[in-house]
């Protein structure tokens, strides 16, 4: 793969801003605490939908592929610019009160509550959405959010037949570079002071973060491989708290796409048993998640055979002028329906102060 160009800010700006213009397919996008922000331009509108490891490119998946099609993005155009150093904090946005959506919401986790009392699943991640208007222009917008979130996989990916869509999510899917695999089985959320330098833990968050881990190490072990975790560590996104526990294992290239595959959706997003969690959410969700909880990352950019995915969370959809913010949460035998109400509020809050803050700053 060819080295990308090195543009400044402004003028790499200038390039998204004439290209998006254009309505032509583009990802901007910074991997979590690299120095450097990359674009991936395609020359036309072609929407390509086979994930092909043999060539570069930068794939966005859906949480479900009967309700949207996979991207893939060919790299007519590659580049590069250096990312500004973080600055102090957003202001933290306060989360919208909707009572509507609330009600909603915890009728939604309760019914999720019974279907696990009745035994059809041990856990199941239900979401919802809403909008708010969006009057600043979206590309000084993602250079902005890369900026304010530096630990996260920060990006915005626009394509003509898709639509616009933006995030910092904190949750790596897979990595796989030099044969060796790697992934991170990240749950639980609790809120919490951003200069705590710990969390305490639930039994139902601790077992929400097993159920993962557990989920990883039988799919790699079916996949012929050999897994080691790491230690539970705790991993701060923001204002959040999570569980995360890394997971490695020597990945041949020829097994890599079929572990991607097995992989998603993982727990951490879906449930288990997969198949009658998903269907659970396809029926009592009252909306398509589209690309929420989906994966997205390059292909074959750093070196051939290599790649790095990310779960599509805390991400935005930018459409007729307004953002559609995403947001859910684990339901278990343990969960409170206002307390799972509560937490897709403080997860709201990523996205709500980047856009709260960059509305002042024009204003």
């Amino acid at each position: 793969m060819r080295s990308p160009k090195k543009k400044k800010r402004k003028a790499l700006r200038r390039i998204l801003r004439d290209h998006l213009g254009k309505n032509l397919p583009f990802v901007l996008y910074r991997k979590p605490g690299a120095r450097y922000m990359t674009a991936i331009l395609q020359s036309d509108r072609t929407l390509e939908t086979a994930l092909d490891f043999d060539r570069p490119g930068f794939v966005m998946a859906p949480f479900l592929p009967e309700k949207a099609p996979l991207v893939f993005l060919r790299p007519d155009a590659l580049y590069c610019s250096k990312s500004k150093p973080a600055v102090a904090p957003l202001e933290l946005a306060e989360p919208h009160a909707n009572p509507i959506s609330r009600e909603i919401h915890i009728k939604l986790v309760q019914e999720a509550k019974e279907h696990i009392e009745k035994g059809e699943f041990k856990k199941v991640v239900v979401s919802r959405r809403y909008s708010v208007p969006i009057k600043v222009d979206i590309v000084s917008l993602a250079f902005r959010m890369i900026q304010a979130y530096p630990q996260a996989f920060g990006y915005l990916f626009h394509h003509p037949d898709i639509g616009t869509w933006m995030g910092a999510t904190p949750e790596l899917l897979l990595r796989s570079q030099s044969g060796i695999g790697e992934t991170v089985a990240l749950a639980g959320t609790r809120s919490s002071d951003p200069t705590e330098k710990s969390s305490m833990w639930t039994p139902k968050e601790l077992y929400e973060q097993q159920v993962v881990t557990d989920f990883i190490l039988k799919q790699m072990k079916a996949s012929g491989l050999k897994p080691e975790t790491g230690p539970v560590e705790n991993f701060r996104a923001g204002k959040l708290w999570h569980l995360s526990t890394s997971v490695r294992a020597p990945l041949p290239p020829d097994k890599a796409e079929a572990l991607l595959r097995k992989l998603h959706p993982t727990p951490a997003v879906c449930g288990l048993p997969r198949d009658k969690t998903k269907s659970f959410i396809s029926t009592y969700e009252n909306y398509n998640r589209e690309y929420y909880t989906g994966f997205l990352g390059e292909v074959g950019i750093d070196a051939p055979d290599s790649f790095e995915t990310f779960v599509n969370l805390r991400c935005i959809q930018i459409r007729n002028g307004r953002a559609y913010l995403y947001m859910g949460g684990g339901i278990t035998t343990d969960s409170d329906p206002e307390s799972e109400w509560e937490e897709t509020q403080q997860k709201s809050t990523t996205m709500l102060s980047l856009l709260e803050n960059s509305s002042k700053a024009i204003g």
